[in-house]
């Protein structure tokens, strides 16, 4: 009987959408099975679905990529999703209630209220998710589980919230199967695998720079304490260097391949060429990275002041994450503009990860925090077929004579001797053929079709070292 449970994963990103599957042992340790991605182009719009038919269509084939993972036999029913964009921040809610003396405040009575401040009405917003930040009970701290008697309770609460018709957007991408278990904010997600309990008790900052937005997260205490998304990323300055008149896949590889967050060193201008002969000038292309990355650098820096918050109390320093964080240098400039110690994240050691897994771990942050939150399992087992008995009676078969068995066995070895002189026949002919093939070749060289079929098979191969991410 299969007792595995798995768990599956979804985040739909400005530039790409990832999957992951993986399995949830009883003690905890998460066996990454895959993790599939498809690109998106224009499709999202900081968080925000626009096309939703495109979008659809590449979550259906990234589903049925990691349905290939596990087999024919079993099938994925439902998903966690994450959920992100401009829009996307804490606001602070406070809730107060009086109760008979003596009232024993049980841990009960506290996730009811938190349940009921989800579903509290906001203009213009949604409610994605309800963080206690703290409890009193007659004035007093109450820490942990433990069952306090009292009168009056107070909780603070971090409310997540989005403009109101994000998760609208996303869920449009989710109509018939597989279902969504639950809407994640990424940002949350994201902090339970990068950040220990040890950097969330000193004060941590953790910085997300996405394609298209930055978020900005600070815990101090062991408690979130501010969240909030700047509308700048690195495809910002993608577009910054497609002003230097090369295509966006040029610009792209350039930034990712050449592009600089500081000057180290002197720089001479030298040309560089991209994969279609275009060419820019190296200062050129450090101008237009530098200027960009430093203003959303800035950003980062006043979240500072918003978040009323010293930088000298964040014991842990700043942590970065996504994928324009592997921008060269970008942690160095970090550290002189916002005079804090800061460190690029990774899976944090006290998480249970196959080994198989470790290695790429700090790339997939993301799609990992969702896969952790994850509790409920996500496959289904499909039943085996089980041919049904006919109803009709039938025929009852005369045994054969012995000569009549004599004829059927000498008849069947015949037929197996012709097949074989078939098959022996059509193998020295493809060998014959192929032989000439090769001749042929090593005189003429590799035609036209031969180099595509080359490339192609090139390619393919390319494109399955990515695909096999663990």
């Amino acid at each position: 009987m299969d007792t595995e449970r798995y768990i599956v994963a979804v985040e739909i990103g400005s530039s790409k959408i990832t999957g992951a599957i993986g399995t949830r042992s009883l003690k905890g340790v998460v066996t990454v099975l895959g993790v599939d991605t498809e690109p998106l182009t224009g499709s999202v719009k900081r968080g925000f679905v626009v096309n939703p038919d495109e979008v659809s269509s590449k979550v259906k084939r990234l589903i049925r990529k990691l349905n290939n993972r596990i087999g024919a036999s079993k099938k994925i029913k439902q998903v966690y999703v994450g959920i992100g964009g401009q829009s996307l921040h804490a606001e602070d809610h406070m809730i107060s209630r009086d109760y008979p003396e003596g009232t024993p405040i049980t841990e009960d009575i506290i996730k009811r209220l938190q349940e009921e401040a989800r579903e509290m009405p906001i203009a213009g917003a949604d409610i994605l998710e309800v963080v206690r930040t703290g409890v009193l009970v007659d004035d007093k701290p109450k820490s942990g589980r433990e069952e306090i008697e009292g009168s009056n309770l107070k909780m603070s609460l971090k409310l997540i919230v989005a403009r109101d018709d994000l998760k609208k957007s996303v869920s449009r991408c989710f109509s018939g199967e597989p279902s969504v278990v639950r809407y994640i904010p990424t940002p949350l997600s994201t902090a339970y695998v990068a950040l220990s309990n040890e950097d969330c008790q000193a004060g941590v900052m953790l910085v997300d720079f996405g394609a298209e937005t930055t978020t900005v997260s600070i815990y101090k205490d062991g408690l979130l304490r501010y969240l909030s998304t700047i509308p700048l990323g690195g495809y910002n300055i993608t577009r910054d260097i497609m002003t230097l008149k090369v295509t966006e896949p040029e610009a792209e590889s350039f930034k990712v391949r050449l592009g600089s967050a500081k000057v180290m060193g002197e720089e001479s201008n030298i040309t560089l060429r991209g994969e279609s002969s275009s060419e820019i000038k190296s200062l050129d292309l450090s101008k237009v990275v530098k200027a960009r990355i430093e203003e959303i650098v800035a950003n980062v820096n006043a979240h500072f002041e918003y978040a009323k918050c010293d930088r000298k109390s964040l014991g842990a320093g700043m942590v970065i994450v996504g994928g324009a964080s592997k921008l060269s240098n970008l942690a160095e400039l970090i550290a002189e503009k916002c005079d804090i110690r800061v460190r690029k994240g990774a899976l944090r050691q006290d998480m249970l990860l196959d080994v198989a897994s470790q290695s790429k771990s700090a790339d997939y942050l993301q799609i990992l925090g969702l896969l952790y939150c994850g509790k409920e399992n996500c496959v289904e087992v499909l039943p085996k077929v089980v041919d049904e008995p006919e109803d009709e009676p039938h025929e009852e078969v005369k045994p054969l004579s012995p000569k009549e068995k004599r004829a059927q066995e000498k008849a069947q070895e015949k037929a197996e001797q012709e097949r074989r002189k078939r098959e022996a026949a059509d193998a020295k002919r493809e060998e014959k053929e192929r032989k000439k093939r090769e001749k042929e070749e090593k005189v003429k060289g590799p035609g036209l079709f031969g180099k595509l079929k080359e490339m192609v098979k090139k390619a393919e191969n390319l494109l399955d070292d990515e695909n096999d991410n663990f």
